[in-house]
Parts: C-alpha cells; sequence; structure tokens
C-alpha cells in the first residue's frame, strides 16, 4: 500500500505539468515544486583544471618528469598551470602553502608556490617542480591542491622521477631562450652576399660531472652557418658556461637551415638546428631609353640630319633611371670616340648618383663646323648599375655637315656682245651683299660662268650655294672682243632656309 501512495501523487504531479489544461496556477505551483521555474539559468560556479605539458590531468594522475643525474645544480624543471574554466572565482584555500608536498622522496622534489591564491573565471596561474635528486632510484612525491571547486576540493597529483648516475648534462641557450634538444633557434633574414651578427650561443654544463669537449667542440651541417669556436674551452665543469658564435651568411635567397652538434665526452652531443632566410641584396639597375625606346644596351639614336654647319641642331633627350633597390654610383658621361667636336653633351641632371627609383636627362646636339658625315660614340658608364657590377653602354650619333643647296638662276637669252658666238657666253655672279658690283670677285662676289659651246648658249645655270641666308644674282653677257661684258642684269634675291 505504501508503494501505491507513493507513485500516484507522481504520476498527478507530472500530469499537471504536461496538460495544458491543467490551469496556470497548478501549472506554476508544479514548476515550483521541481525546482524548473523562476526563469533563472545556470549558476554561476568555479572550474579547476590543472595542466602539465599543455595536457589536462585528472585528480589522482601521475606525472613523470623524467631522469635526472644526480646531485646536479639546477635539477630538471617542470611547469604547472593552474586555470579556472569556470564561471565564478575560485580560491585555492591551502595553508600555510596553496600547494602542499609530501610522499617518500618529497625531499627530492622542490615546488614554487602560485602567485596568488584566488583566481577569477577564465584565468590561470602557474607554479614550477624542480627535480633535484641525490640518490640514484626511483623518486616519488605527492602534491596537493584545495579548492573551492565543490567537484575537487581536493585536487592530487602524484610526482616520479629517475635519478641517474653522475654525469655531464650540455644545455645551450641565447640569452634568457632556452634551446630544446633538437629544437630550432631562427637567425631572421640576411642579405644574400652579406653576413649577420654574430649571434652567441651559451653552452652550460647542467650536469653533475665535468664535460670534456671534443675536437671540434661544435660542428655545423651548412657552410652558410659559420661557427667561431674560440670561446669554447676543452672542458666545462658543473653548473660552468662558455660561449661561441654563429654567422648567417647566405649566397642564395629563401630558406636555410643547418644542424648544430655540441659534441662531448667522445659519444655524446647536444643537437639543435639554427634557420634562417636569404633576401635578395639591394643592388642597382640601369636603364637607359630615348624617345620611349631601349637604350640600356647601347644602340644607334636616330640621327639628327643634314645641318649647316656653326649651327646647332635641336635636343636630343637621353634618360637614365635606376630600376634597382639600391643608389647606383660613379655615372660618367663621356664621348670616347668619332668626331667629337661635332656633337655637344650636357651634365646629367642628377649628378654622378641616382638613388633606387629615381631617374635624371642629359641632352645630345649636333653642332657640325664642316661639311661632310659626321659620326661619335657617346658612353654612359656607372660603377654599379649592371646589378651591382660595372655598367657601360655606348650611344652611336650621326649627323652631316651640310655642303651647300642648289639655287638655278633663270635668264632672258641675249644676242648683245655675241653671247652665242664662240668664247661668248653668260656670267652669273652671286654675293650675301646687296647692291654688289659683278666685278667685285671673291670672296664676297662669286661668278660662275655658263660658256658657249657652240650653238646657243644655255640661259639657265644651277649655283651651289655654301651656306644659308638670303644671296644675290646678276647676270651679265660677253664675247670674245668684249670679255668685260655688257650691263649687269637687275638684281636678284633668293632666300636659301638653314633647315
Amino acid at each position: 500500500m505504501q508503494k501505491k501512495y507513493i507513485l500516484i501523487p507522481l504520476f498527478s504531479l507530472f500530469t499537471l505539468i504536461s496538460c495544458p489544461g491543467a490551469g496556470g496556477g497548478g501549472g506554476g505551483a508544479a514548476f515550483a515544486l521541481l525546482g524548473l521555474g523562476g526563469g533563472g539559468g545556470d549558476v554561476p560556479a568555479p572550474k579547476l583544471e590543472v595542466l602539465y605539458s599543455g595536457v589536462v590531468r585528472e585528480s589522482g594522475a601521475t606525472i613523470d618528469i623524467g631522469s635526472e643525474p644526480v646531485n646536479t645544480a639546477d635539477g630538471k624543471t617542470g611547469t604547472v598551470t593552474i586555470k579556472n574554466s569556470g564561471t565564478a572565482a575560485i580560491t585555492l584555500p591551502g595553508s600555510p602553502n596553496i600547494i602542499e608536498k609530501s610522499g617518500t622522496n618529497a625531499s627530492d622534489f622542490t615546488i614554487t608556490q602560485p602567485s596568488s591564491s584566488t583566481l577569477a573565471a577564465g584565468t590561470s596561474v602557474t607554479f614550477t617542480i624542480t627535480f633535484k635528486p641525490t640518490t640514484i632510484g626511483t623518486k616519488t612525491a605527492i602534491l596537493k591542491i584545495q579548492s573551492s571547486d565543490p567537484a575537487v576540493s581536493s585536487f592530487q597529483m602524484n610526482l616520479t622521477g629517475t635519478a641517474e648516475a653522475e654525469a655531464p648534462r650540455l644545455a645551450v641557450s641565447v640569452g634568457a631562450t632556452q634551446i630544446s634538444a633538437n629544437g630550432n633557434y631562427a637567425m631572421g633574414s640576411v642579405e644574400v652576399d652579406s653576413s649577420s651578427s654574430a649571434v652567441i650561443f651559451t653552452v652550460k654544463n647542467t650536469g653533475s660531472l665535468t664535460a670534456n669537449l671534443d675536437g671540434p667542440a661544435a660542428t655545423s651541417a651548412n657552410a652558410r652557418f659559420v661557427l667561431n669556436l674560440a670561446g669554447l674551452p676543452t672542458t666545462i665543469a658543473p653548473n660552468a658556461s662558455a660561449t661561441f658564435t654563429i654567422q648567417f651568411s647566405p649566397t642564395i635567397t629563401g630558406s636555410q637551415s643547418s644542424n648544430i652538434a655540441v659534441n662531448y665526452d667522445g659519444s655524446l652531443a647536444f643537437l639543435f638546428t639554427v634557420s634562417g632566410t636569404g633576401t635578395p641584396k639591394p643592388v642597382p639597375t640601369i636603364s637607359i631609353s630615348h624617345n620611349s625606346s631601349d637604350f640600356t644596351s647601347g644602340g644607334s639614336i636616330p640621327t639628327f640630319g643634314i645641318l649647316w654647319p656653326s649651327l646647332t641642331s635641336s635636343a636630343k633627350t637621353v634618360t637614365i633611371s635606376n630600376t634597382g633597390t639600391a643608389t647606383m654610383t660613379g655615372i660618367t658621361i663621356t664621348k670616347p670616340s668619332g668626331d667629337t667636336s661635332h656633337f655637344t653633351v650636357s651634365a646629367f641632371s642628377a649628378g654622378s648618383s641616382l638613388v633606387a627609383g629615381a631617374s635624371g636627362t642629359f641632352t645630345i646636339q649636333f653642332t657640325p663646323s664642316s661639311a661632310g658625315a659626321k659620326n661619335a660614340v657617346v658612353r654612359i658608364a656607372s660603377t654599379n648599375g649592371n646589378n651591382g657590377s660595372a655598367s657601360s653602354a655606348d650611344l652611336n650619333v650621326s649627323g652631316t655637315g651640310k655642303t651647300g643647296a642648289d639655287v638655278q638662276v633663270s635668264w632672258t637669252a641675249t644676242n648683245e656682245k655675241a653671247a652665242n658666238d664662240t668664247d661668248g657666253g653668260y656670267r652669273v655672279c652671286y654675293s650675301q651683299t646687296s647692291g654688289f658690283t659683278p666685278t667685285h670677285n671673291p670672296p664676297s662676289v662669286i661668278c660662275e660662268n655658263e660658256a658657249n659651246a657652240g650653238g646657243t648658249t644655255p640661259s639657265t645655270r644651277v649655283i651651289t650655294v655654301t651656306t644659308f641666308g638670303t644671296w644675290y644674282f646678276k647676270v651679265y653677257s660677253y664675247g670674245k672682243y668684249n670679255t668685260t661684258g655688257g650691263t649687269p642684269s637687275s638684281q636678284v634675291s633668293v632666300t636659301v632656309p638653314s633647315t
């Protein structure tokens, strides 16, 4: 009868909860009885987690701290993290110590106490365990942590370690950075064909016997990582240190590494790697152009054409650019060969150097002082424009000094003074002086004969003048018996262009 009495109220209670028709009041009462009402959520609570080597450890777990020679100065150290992964603050009320140590070999383990006994939600604190045995064998101890976590009010951690016979043992560090066995030390980036600063590596004997360094005491598997062992003695006493250096000197770009071994006692070694990255060496790179055409390797600049002597051509502009990543130096512009006096070269606008990405210009002009074809070489050189090496490019320049201009002179034929007889003809005189008299012969007046060759003497002649400007012409006839000629024609002027 008692079992039935208990079951009936429970069934009735659940019937009230599950049936909508039971009414608001009844439903409310039922929720209150079950503790499901009130609009609340999870109650904030602390949660203790203990981690060793990054792994969460359950209470009662055993942590093996490893092996350690007896009587070492530093011992072997491990770090434990206490974390509050809950939603409320947690307290660690242990007294006088937060971490309590006990067990058979408790004296072989040294504990540093956490820095705080209260942890807010999501925060953590650490402490260290140091194993320093004095006798050979397996050593054990127990650690206990009291906390306000109701699920783990007393957390227990079992420790074990193996004490070995006295032995030398080497460790390597850079400054405060300890390099783990078979670990890596990054030496950063270094330009190709350069060397990094020497990095000092400290070798410490963390064992309990003197370490006898082998010859060589340290080796590198990659010649780009250069060792200087001058600071290493032949022996290192327990707890003593010595140093050596490594420089990274890459000859190619990209990631590189080397295995490093610090060798001692014939068969022992501390092994680690060093790594670095070779980066491109900043170098200048020359680029030469004219009218958007590339002349970096030299070539022939388009000709200046034909120009009257004493005139100067329009300028041809040449651009020198540094498309590299370092300053270009020792820039010179010369005229090493050819008709150099007929060409002028201006100074380079940027001087003798160009920073990376910069450019400058100079001009070339043709200034013939005599007639005929003229050619010369304009040389552009630098001490490092060829990707860090010396560069040189020859620009061939050309032009022609004009020898003259043809002017066709025509006149009306006449028989006066027997121009059409033997020894007769016409005389064409010309000068750059207006109103000249034909009898004024060179240098200011030039005359040329159109002589009778039998038959009718021609009444035209092509005259080649030797320079540009305005020329004046007069013609008169002459005969066998009157060689001084008759009255000259009227003066006619012709302008010869300079281009």
